[in-house]
């Protein structure tokens, strides 16, 4: 296991960058206290401190165990020993990454059950949510909020991560079913990325993009009902150059409970997220992945997917069986009146009536073979939020893109006869603010 200077060694210390050796040579060198062996009592005391996490015992003694060649006997670390287990799990191949994963997961029972994955799933999100909370982006939401809901959240997250895990009817898994696991599920790479890096102190790289900046909503005043696992499960599944940022577009809570007032907000804002929670306790949602306009016709593409959050996470991606991806239309007789996602029209995978407050969800989608989303076929909706994603569009963008105020005459005329249209005209850019948040909150008062 690289227990001397060989060609081994020499290799895997190559594969990092001086800034990275620098930081190995020096925390290898506090620990020794400036010898060539550490401790193993050393190590494994400082590893409980850096990971705050239950049965960290169990935990700190089997990375432990990796450092000295899984030989739980051995009692020093030497620098070759601390090398090999950092290149393994942060530059490591897929294959040798599956080893060390089925080592730290198997802690308890000395196999790498389900229940054994599922546990050490939980480990790694938490730690991740505690690194998480450090970045800026973070801080743009209400993180006390995220946080009193971690342990319900932590749970459907860490269930989801394990759906990805295929043969689950396994009594334990191999490394085969688990290298097929790290390379299907983005988030567990995330997970595992960020685990390897705190433990060798690396600054933050893996994590960045998980949680997106939040914009245009007082997160002081009005916090979203959003859970941290919900916003990283969601973002991770978005195409990347949607996940830097969150727009909020509109919210049920603080633009009132009104299809019109929906419909105003969204209309020609881009790719968006929208989250439906039903009273039954359901979450669910899907993203568009084009602008929302006013039409008998369906729009979106293949990039959009639909998703449950609650009771269970899952996403569905689209089957190419049909093209309906999502559809907005009002004040029609021969079509129907509302939003919708996936499925026929009466028949959708996610449907909000223009009778606000009405919502109704398919036992099954051929667009996105999913199961009925919502707690009865035809719910009662207690909250919706959607959120534009991706970067706010330069003011060059905007300049050039035509609004639907200037194209869509007709959609412009429905929105007066609802009396929207003032209230949508003023939902252009304040001409005097060049602040995007300042933008966003002009937007909502003047929709207030």
């Amino acid at each position: 296991m690289g227990l001397g200077e060989s060609k081994e060694f020499n290799q895997e210390l190559a594969q990092f960058p001086s800034e990275e050796k620098e930081i190995l040579n020096n925390t290898f060198l506090q620990l020794s206290s400036g010898n060539k062996k550490i401790d193993r009592p050393t190590v494994e005391n400082a590893l409980k401190q850096l990971l705050p996490l239950p049965e960290v015992d169990v935990l700190a003694h089997r990375i432990c165990d990796l450092m000295t060649g899984q030989i739980s006997t051995n009692n020093t670390v030497t620098f070759e020993g601390y090398i090999h287990c950092a290149a393994v799990m942060i530059n490591g191949m897929l294959e040798d990454k599956a080893t060390q994963l089925i080592y730290m997961a198997k802690g308890r029972r000395g196999a790498a059950t389900y229940e054994e994955l599922f546990y050490f799933s939980t480990q790694i999100i938490r730690l991740a949510f505690q690194i998480i909370r450090k970045l800026p982006s973070f801080r743009s939401w209400d993180g006390n909020y995220m946080c009193s809901l971690e342990d319900d959240s932590i749970n459907r997250l860490a269930a989801a991560i394990m759906n990805e895990l295929k043969s689950t009817k396994m009594e334990s898994f191999d490394n085969q079913a688990v290298c097929a696991w790290l390379s299907g599920s983005s988030l567990l790479n995330e997970f595992h990325g960020m685990l390897a890096g705190h433990i060798f102190h690396f600054p933050l790289t893996k994590g960045k993009s998980l949680i997106p900046l939040c914009r245009g909503i007082p997160a002081q005043v009005y916090p979203s009902w959003l859970s941290l696992s919900d916003i990283l499960f969601i973002n991770c599944a978005l195409p990347h150059e949607f996940r830097s940022e969150w727009r909020l577009l509109f919210s049920s809570r603080i633009h009132g409970e009104s299809f019109s007032s929906l419909m105003g907000n969204i209309i020609d804002k881009g790719p968006s997220v929208v989250f439906v929670k039903d009273f039954d306790g359901h979450i669910f949602g899907g993203f568009a992945s084009t602008s929302w306009n006013i039409g008998p016709q369906f729009k979106g593409t293949k990039d959009n997917f639909i998703f449950s959050l609650a009771p269970e996470m899952a996403l569905y991606n689209s089957t190419g069986f049909n093209d309906h991806y999502q559809y907005l239309n009002i004040q029609q007789q021969t079509f129907p009146n509302g939003m919708g996602m996936g499925g026929q029209l009466d028949y959708f995978a996610i449907w909000i009536d223009s009778e606000y407050g009405k919502g109704k969800c398919s036992p099954s989608c051929t667009t996105f073979n999913c199961p009925q989303l919502s707690g009865k076929p035809e719910f009662s909706i207690d909250m919706v939020e959607v959120w534009a994603v991706g970067p706010e569009p330069t003011d060059d963008e905007s300049e050039t893109r035509p609004s639907i105020l200037d194209v869509d005459v007709e959609g412009t005329a429905m929105l007066r006869m609802l009396n929207r249209g003032p209230v949508s005209e003023g939902m252009r850019d304040n001409p005097t603010s060049a602040d995007p948040e300042e933008k966003e909150l002009y937007v909502s008062s003047i929709s207030n």
